[in-house]
């Protein structure tokens, strides 16, 4: 049998023995029934994801800025001044910097 070694912040090993001797488990339970849990079903038994970036936000709102440009244009039919429409665009998002 192997010992390993965990590090927890203080107020996370104390609220997880809580949370454990509510349940009637100990915390050795606990990480023995993890880890035959991952090794039973090959995969961590929780979901882990990242948290949705900003980014990929303001890559949806440009895209949404760039289909009402391509719309507008459409719609004139003739040539447009591309300055002018990107800085309606820059201050639709941004507001005016006037």
């Amino acid at each position: 049998m192997k010992t390993i070694s965990i590090r927890l912040e203080d107020a996370i090993y104390e609220e997880l023995g809580e949370m454990l001797k509510e349940m009637g488990q100990t915390k050795q339970t606990f990480y023995e029934t993890f880890t035959r849990t991952a090794l039973r079903e090959r995969s961590i038994p929780f979901i882990i994801s990242l948290p949705v970036k900003e980014e990929k936000n303001e890559s949806r709102e440009k895209m949404e800025a760039f289909a009402r440009l391509e719309a507008s244009r459409k719609a004139f039919g003739g040539a447009l001044d591309y300055d002018k429409e990107r800085e309606e665009a820059m201050n639709a998002k941004y507001g005016s910097v006037d």
